[in-house]
């Protein structure tokens, strides 16, 4: 009887050549022995789509075997749709057959692409970012259901169906907000607008020789080669960009526009998610709409107006730009729009594969993680000791303290180094010889070498002069000058395994985030995750730059990308969370990589001072922007958390995640509370200490610079401070003059 119903097995290996007595005996002269061919078998992948797929959308899969592309977003595998000849059956199912090895377990993910055959390039639309991917066991034969892309394949795991992330393709954020129309003598009225990519191409040039262009036409990419090449049956829909808009003052996800556009009334926040290959050739049309002032329920809206968005007026990374509307009817002009922008581009130097995502993975037992503020907390004296926040010192308390996490903040200095600090700006003080015991108790006092640094180079870097001190902004320092920087106040040591040398070093200002990857395990388990704070100044209600800072300078691009590869390429195992109280800094970090979660920060919503940014300041259209943008979930202030009963119950709707920060959280009633309402984690100050001892510097950190006439007082302050803590040692502590 033949063994038909088996064919599909996995064969045993072929035997090994040892065992047929026909080896050599001599086996110092023998040839070295060839590998055994890897086994393989061919495999049909089939998965069923409960959606219809949108012009040139593709399902495709992708895997750890190079059959399926070795989980390369770029190298995905298409998949064709096979006719269902069921005829009560109106599902879309898609099938392909690999050869794959039988050696290993095979693992893959579906995903849902859009494919340019003019580049032959593929652009990651929808992917399932379940933490476990599929699996082909070895011992698995062919007899193995359909795949419903979608539906969970693991016990007690949900599958998630995550948006892709840039690869080769950039995103733009058109952003009109509160109707922004300039009228000029016209009465204002509710308009529809409605976003059309459009490119530029030259229809003359066709074929190998260069002929001079006969005319211009507004074509995309994908529909100028449908032209060139007379494919039959020619899909109208077919594009290289996709354009979604959702309005954060709803409750709707990002879907592609309706014909007529949408509102974009006085309190409208409309965002247009414009996913496009080449955003140097796109140029956006966009077409008003409104509806006669007599019109009936049931009648569509009129062609008010047009305009087109170039490409040259979106400069750099951000920005705002004004485009002329003219009359639909008469061609003249009618008015002007202003749009703001956003570019997300692709992250250089690193690139993110299919294997694995955490962006929004959440084990359902874990419970309610400590998160140390700043390492062990906010600048706090206690006693004759000072704790320094966002200091190696720090966090290594809070790892000797059990904490879950730690919270820190990043910037970038001026040669693009990656420091840990919380503030924008120094402040230098302004008087050539201080009193520096008022000074120290109640402020942060650190010292600059003179050799380095002077009075005269503070305003040259674009440092301001104020009613005590010179502000100048961080990013205008280079790590060189940072680096050297001394403090004269520090914790003693409380034994003597580190010696003091050691620990005043750890508690250095504006160490680099990469020192703090490659501390050893001892001092920092891998099990401490980060949450990283990206720093980035804001406009607060006041029109002002926030906390006496100054307008950035960097390419939000660079800025985002110099940060997002230093963690990415040196967090390995550890946890991260990367936050920002900037919704664009979270809308680039979501976008530009695949792997950690995103976290939007608001303020206290009782601050005297908040952002002008309404995407941050009203509870309600952050919670939208985050459903919006798949983030992660919110880092919340305690306020908003106690005082909001039905934010959680909204948080969860949505799938959001919450953490807590602010001041009360030092209380362990208040944490108790937050716990019992969800939250996931709470970041408070002093997590080494139960009792919460100590007292916050109310003056924060100032900054001095070492002279001729400061020096001996500064030698002073440091040699008492050595004697309280360590002992003197003058090679080290006692400059040279």
């Amino acid at each position: 009887m033949h063994r038909w119903f088996f064919v599909n097995e996995r064969e045993e290996c072929d035997p090994n050549p040892k065992d047929d007595g026909l080896g050599s005996g001599n086996e110092s002269t023998a040839e070295p022995e060839t590998p055994p061919p890897v086994p393989t078998t061919e495999w049909t992948f089939s998965v069923i789509y409960h959606h219809k797929l949108n012009g040139n959308e593709y399902i495709a899969i992708s895997g750890n075997c190079e059959s399926l592309g070795s989980w390369d977003p770029k190298r995905v595998v298409l998949m064709q749709k096979e006719h269902c000849t069921k005829s009560i059956c109106s599902c879309n199912k898609y099938e392909a057959l690999l050869t794959i090895p039988r050696n290993i377990d095979i693992h893959y993910r579906y995903c849902v692409v859009v494919h340019d055959p003019v580049t032959n390039d593929s652009y990651i639309r929808f992917w399932e970012a379940q933490l476990l991917p599929r699996v082909i066991r070895t011992c698995q034969n062919l007899l193995k259901d359909t795949d419903c892309f979608g539906s969970p394949h693991v016990e007690e795991d949900d599958n998630i169906v995550d948006r892709g992330w840039v690869t080769t393709e950039s995103i733009v954020h058109l952003k009109l907000f509160n109707a922004p129309f300039h009228w000029q003598s016209r009465q204002p009225r509710l308009l529809n607008v409605l976003v059309t990519p459009m490119h530029e191409a030259d229809i003359g040039c066709k074929g190998d020789a260069f002929k001079e262009p006969l005319e211009k036409s507004s074509l995309t990419r994908l529909s100028n080669y449908l032209v060139d090449h007379n494919l039959p049956d020619v899909k109208l829909e077919l594009r290289m960009a996709y354009i979604e808009v959702t309005n954060l003052r709803s409750t709707r996800p990002l879907e592609f526009q309706p014909p007529y556009g949408v509102p974009c009334g006085p309190k409208d926040l409309q965002m247009f998610h414009c996913t496009v290959a080449y955003p140097e050739e796109t140029l956006y049309r966009m077409d008003l709409y409104t509806y006669a002032y007599k019109a009936a329920s049931d009648e569509t809206p009129y062609h008010y107006g047009y305009g087109f968005l170039q490409p040259d007026q979106l400069q750099g990374s951000e920005g705002s730009a004004r485009v002329k509307i003219t009359c639909a009817s008469t061609h003249r002009p009618l008015m002007e729009l202003t749009v703001q922008y956003l570019i997300i581009r692709p992250l250089e130097g690193f690139v993110c594969d299919m294997s694995k995502s955490y962006e929004r993975y959440w084990r359902a037992t874990r419970l309610c993680m400590d998160i140390g503020h700043r390492g062990s907390g906010k600048t706090y004296r206690n006693g004759d000791d000072l704790f320094r926040e966002n200091t190696i010192y720090g966090f290594k308390q809070a790892a000797l303290a059990n904490a879950d996490m730690v919270e820190l903040d990043v910037q970038l200095t001026q040669d693009a180094q990656v420091v840990v600090y919380h503030d924008y700006v120094l402040r230098f003080l302004q008087q050539r010889t201080p009193s520096y015991e008022q000074v120290l108790e109640n402020q942060d006092l650190l010292i600059f070498p003179y050799e380095k640094l002077n009075k005269m180079m503070l305003l040259c870097m674009g440092g301001s002069k104020r009613k005590d001190h010179v502000a100048v902004p961080l990013e205008a320092f280079t790590y060189e000058q940072l680096k050297d920087v001394r403090v004269l106040r520090f914790a003693g040591s409380k034994s003597c395994e580190v010696s003091c040398d050691e620990m005043r070093n750890d508690q250095r200002p504006f160490p680099l985030l990469l020192d703090l990857f490659q501390l050893e395990d001892q001092v920092m388990p891998v099990s401490v995750g980060f949450n990283i704070e990206i720093k980035w100044p804001q406009l607060d209600n006041s029109r002002r730059w926030e906390a006496g800072s100054f307008k950035p300078t960097f390419d939000r691009n660079f800025y985002v990308d110099t940060i997002l590869k230093t963690i990415l390429e040196n967090a390995g195992r550890r946890r991260i969370m990367i936050s920002s109280s900037d919704a664009d800094i979270c809308a680039m970090v979501r976008y530009k990589q695949n792997l950690y979660p995103v976290v939007l920060l608001l303020a206290d919503p009782y601050s005297e001072v908040q952002y002008a940014d309404e995407r941050v300041n009203r509870l309600r259209t952050a919670v939208q922007l985050c459903n919006s943008l798949e983030f992660f979930g919110l880092s919340l202030h305690t306020n908003t958390v106690l005082e909001e009963l039905s934010l959680m119950s909204l948080l969860r709707q949505f799938d959001l995640y919450t953490l807590a920060w602010g001041g009360t959280a030092t209380s362990a009633e208040v944490r108790n509370r937050l716990r019992r309402f969800g939250v996931m984690g709470i970041i408070y100050d002093r997590i080494n200490q139960l009792d919460q001892l100590g007292e916050e510097l109310q003056g924060g950190t100032v900054c001095s610079i070492d002279s001729l006439t400061t020096r001996p007082i500064i030698q002073e302050v440091e040699l008492e401070e050595w004697r309280q803590k360590c002992g003197y040692k003058p090679e080290t502590t006692v400059p040279e003059e």
